[in-house]
């Protein structure tokens, strides 16, 4: 939990600040987004990324036997969410546990472009590129790698499973430094955002 914490500051909620910071935008106007930003971001990531995995079980073909796309925060629960399946350790399981990083790879390229090109250029909607499509991959990749690499149960271990430890670790590296590529590009472009200079 601790180590969630450490990783959505430095991965997702410094990169925000940063580039708000290096904009033209006044803290008066982005500070308050921040907030509404963290909560949207907050309440759909598990979703998002449980969804990733459960449209893999669907195009794949396998058993569904439960899910639980949100963390039941009502009950006090802030854990993540949940699909389970018929896991085997195939082809398909792979295919079905990559869904979700294949995803923060597309989602990442997109909210790259839209910054690049300036597209929505307003405090909050830039903002909602921003954590949605830019930073919540890297948060998703950083996260799950980072925790198979502490030897934690979680996605990486069961894409070792249906491939190999190697191929996890490649996987999980690449798609790291892919996306922490793109958001350390995209904090380049911030400087004077959103006019061109």
């Amino acid at each position: 939990m601790v180590l969630s914490v450490i990783e959505i500051a430095i991965f997702l909620m410094l990169p925000l600040i940063l580039f708000y910071q290096r904009s033209t935008w006044e803290a008066k106007r982005y500070i308050p987004v921040l907030v509404v930003l963290y909560l949207i971001w907050y309440v759909t990531y598990a979703l998002m990324h449980e969804l990733s995995h459960l449209f893999g079980v669907w195009i794949m073909g396998k058993d569904l036997q439960g899910y639980q796309l949100l963390p039941k925060f009502w009950k006090g629960e802030f854990g993540y969410g949940v699909v389970h399946y018929n896991f085997v350790g195939d082809r398909a399981d792979f295919w079905i546990i990559l869904m979700p990083y294949l995803r923060d790879v597309l989602l990442c390229i997109i909210g790259f472009l839209l910054v690049r090109r300036r597209i929505g250029a307003s405090v909050f909607v830039t903002g909602l590129i921003l954590v949605l499509l830019v930073f919540s991959p890297l948060f998703d990749v950083a996260n799950n790698f980072g925790v198979y690499l502490l030897y934690s149960i979680n996605d990486f271990n069961a894409l070792s499973v249906a491939s190999s430890r190697l191929t996890a670790h490649v996987i999980g590296a690449s798609f790291f430094l892919f996306t922490l590529f793109l958001s350390v590009w995209v904090l380049q472009v911030s400087r004077g955002y959103p006019q061109r200079v």
